[in-house]
């Protein structure tokens, strides 16, 4: 039985790794994709090598007082609710292209906007409204790739039902990915 303990533990890691690929890769597949607007700061770490912080541009809806109806997009929320919650779940209007355009914290927002409306769900690491983000917070890429992901308007994001996001790519202003990876051959030097 010793013997074969090695083998099965092998056999039970490929099986689990083999499981996990083909649940993200199922998760790719039946996901919608929004776009999510990026301000990107690009740093560089001595040992993390070439990185750039996505600094997502929500368009967090403030209460607009013109509106004589009830502003499905504006939002009671406190500070205090952001407290010791490492996730916040967040609605977002989006445009015709699936652009965020709007992000609110009222879940009115998929009643009055069916078609053009999903969750987001935000992760909120630092239980301030400013840090929170819907997928990773920075993208690294290998060394001399920097001047094409500097092109980087846009982030596409994965979404499923319940508002959890996947970072797919990074696209430029006409929500075109950058494919930088496959436009240079940082292996050769080129």
């Amino acid at each position: 039985m010793k013997k074969f303990l090695a083998l099965h533990l092998s056999i039970f890691s490929i099986a689990l790794f083999m499981g996990l690929i083909l649940q993200h890769e199922w998760y790719l597949a039946k996901s919608k994709s929004i776009f999510v607007e990026l301000a990107p700061v690009d740093p560089r770490s001595i040992l993390q090598g070439d990185y750039m912080v996505l600094n997502y541009q929500l368009h967090f809806a403030g209460v607009d007082a013109a509106e004589s109806t009830v502003n499905p997009a504006s939002s009671n929320i406190s500070i205090q609710d952001f407290k010791d919650q490492s996730e916040i779940m967040s609605y977002v209007r989006l445009d015709v292209q699936r652009r965020v355009i709007r992000t609110s914290f009222d879940p009115r927002l998929l009643q009055v906007y069916p078609a053009s409306s999903s969750k987001l769900l935000l992760k909120n690491p630092r239980n301030t409204f400013e840090a929170l983000y819907p997928a990773a917070n920075s993208f690294m890429f290998a060394e001399g790739l920097e001047p094409c992901y500097r092109n980087a308007k846009f982030a596409e994001l994965k979404v499923k039902d319940n508002g959890k996001a996947l970072l797919v790519d990074l696209a430029d202003s006409q929500l075109k990915p950058l494919n930088c990876e496959r436009r240079k051959s940082w292996r050769q030097g080129s």
